[in-house]
């Protein structure tokens, strides 16, 4: 139906602009005629509503009953919202009246200014034809210089043109001085967009029946092109493959006598290609269908080696990352087993030469305090050579079934009398797992992950810690490690600067640290590293620089919940 819509667009696009300019055209002079007319007709109502008033203000005038001319004009102006501002001037125009007593007794009046008093808009002696008219009456536009309220109602606006009408007034022959009025001209030009918007909608009612009408007369002289389209639009749906073909086979192209000739040749030749096409067609699917089959056995075999590629690189990549692990634990091993005899038989000796330094040093000696020191940085020295053996060995101190909830409230209490300026959260899991771990090694890893949190927060901040059950199927968890079955997991949360993108993979190395020389020995988290790795579990860790840390250890549930 492609073709029918373009060549109707092509058709019903000019007419629709031509009537509509002229729907347009023609609306626009009915406009500008029932604009003057509607102007007209105005100028004529304000001509007999003012010269009703006028003939009451002479005799009152001549009178000088102010009172009645104050009252007069006032009832006048709330019966007739249409007026905006009255004034009665003497014939010295002097203001004798105004609907604003501020402007009395002056000669001016500065709310609204005629724009040109040569060019009334309504002026009665032209209207009377040569008659005979005792008083002057001018009907001029104005331009209002001020806000004009009625109470709290603004009714005329700053800017806003108005009809100003003015009469002359006499009495017996004798000229007593000039009617000003003015009147809004609002409802003239609200009766104008009425009038215009019915004109514009009986318009564009007459455009879409015509439109309508025209559309049908070009449909029916189009039907038999349309049905030929129509019969073509079946490629459409299946655009390829065989449903192609068997459309194209089946279109019915028989000519009618009733088609003009053009459309008779256009299904003749439209039947050679089809006739051409479908024999063709029938050739090549039988190419296609050996070549398919070709390429479909090659991609399933590249497939099934891309795959079987794919898992061992992987698990070689996991076997390299778990060598090197281990490399590494049993070269610190090999190197903790070595040098911790020495050096704790050097550290005895020196701790025992200190002693014997004390001893036979006088009281209030300085020596005294120097082997005082010398003590405290071999004890020192032994907890360093404690944690690389923590890190290092494969065996534990004394493994049972223990609670983690238990091990970490004891820590709790013990780190909170320390840092009372923290914030410290805790969300213990109450039927939490137990595991099988030395309760020591424990203890020795939640200490050193709290004061790794405590030492990001110098002066404040909020510790968190939380305990769950967790079960993994087959997870990558941390440096090429993929665990399955139920684990205890704990994290301990802070709201630290966080740790650099680029020495996070370095944050479990022995004797890796950013603190400054001397303040740390790098041995913190490699022990917590170790110690959780010689139970089978796992360190991770998650940090954002400026966000905080969040170090997690998953330690292997036992089957039971039994607890120490």
């Amino acid at each position: 139906m492609l073709p029918q819509k373009t060549l109707q667009k092509k058709l019903l696009v000019p007419v629709f602009i031509i009537v509509s300019l002229t729907i347009l055209s023609i609306t626009a002079v009915v406009t500008i005629i029932v604009k003057d007319q509607f102007q007209q007709a105005e100028l004529n109502r304000i001509y007999y509503e003012t010269d009703a008033l006028k003939k009451r203000l002479g005799q009152l005038m001549y009178g000088q009953n102010f009172r009645y001319l104050m009252l007069t004009l006032s009832n006048a102006k709330e019966t007739n919202p249409a007026i905006l501002f009255f004034l009665l001037t003497d014939g010295n125009g002097k203001i004798l009246i105004a609907d604003n007593e501020a402007f009395i007794n002056q000669n001016s009046f500065p709310v609204a200014s005629i724009q040109d008093k040569n060019a009334p808009l309504y002026d009665n002696l032209k209207q009377a034809k040569g008659e005979i008219v005792p008083d002057r009456f001018k009907i001029y536009l104005s331009q209002l210089t001020t806000d004009i309220r009625d109470k709290k109602l603004i009714k005329g606006r700053n800017m806003e043109i108005i009809f100003d009408a003015i009469w002359e007034i006499s009495y017996l022959g004798e000229k007593m001085g000039e009617l000003r009025v003015g009147f809004s001209r609002q409802r003239m030009k609200q009766n104008l967009w009425i009038l215009t918007g019915a004109m514009l909608g009986t318009g564009f009612l007459v455009l879409l029946v015509t439109l309508f009408m025209i559309f049908l007369v070009i449909r029916q002289n189009m039907f038999p092109l349309a049905a030929f389209v129509g019969k073509l639009s079946l490629l459409h749906q299946n655009p390829s493959g065989q449903n192609l073909r068997n459309n194209i086979a089946n279109i019915s192209l028989e000519g009618k006598r009733t088609e003009v000739e053009e459309i008779l040749n256009l299904k003749r030749a439209f039947r050679n290609i089809r006739d051409l096409f479908v024999s063709n067609w029938d050739q090549l699917e039988d190419h296609r269908r050996n070549l398919e089959q070709m390429v479909e056995d090659r991609t399933i075999e590249l497939h099934e080696m891309n795959e079987k590629l794919r898992l061992q690189i992987q698990e070689r990549k996991e076997i390299e990352s778990r060598l090197l692990n281990v490399q590494k634990l049993e070269a610190v091993g090999t190197l903790a087993g070595g040098i911790a005899h020495e050096f704790n038989n050097l550290f005895m000796a020196i701790t025992g030469n200190a002693t014997l330094i004390q001893r036979r040093t006088k009281e209030g000696h300085p020596n005294i305090e120097k082997a005082e020191k010398i003590r405290e940085l071999v004890d020192t020295g032994s907890r360093s050579i404690q944690q690389l053996l923590g890190f290092a060995r494969s065996g534990k101190y004394d493994p049972g079934p223990l609670n983690l909830n238990l091990v970490l409230r004891r820590n709790m209490s013990i780190f909170c009398a320390s840092r009372k300026d923290l914030e410290i959260r805790t969300a213990y899991c109450p039927d939490l797992w137990s595991v099988q771990a030395d309760r020591s090694q424990m203890e020795q890893v939640i200490m050193n992950l709290l004061l790794n949190a405590s030492e990001a927060m110098p002066k404040k901040g909020c510790l968190q810690v939380e305990t769950k059950n967790v079960v993994l199927d087959k997870k990558f968890i941390s440096r090429g490690k993929v665990v399955s079955g139920r684990f205890v997991l704990f994290c301990i949360k802070d709201e630290g600067s966080g740790i650099e993108e680029k020495i996070l993979p370095r944050i479990f190395d022995p004797f890796f640290t950013t603190k400054p020389m001397g303040v740390g020995t790098g041995m913190g988290l490699a022990s917590v590293f170790g110690i959780t790795d010689n139970h089978g579990g796992v360190t991770t860790v998650d940090s954002s620089p400026g966000k905080g840390s969040v170090f997690c250890v998953y330690l292997p549930a036992l089957e039971s919940n039994t607890s120490g």
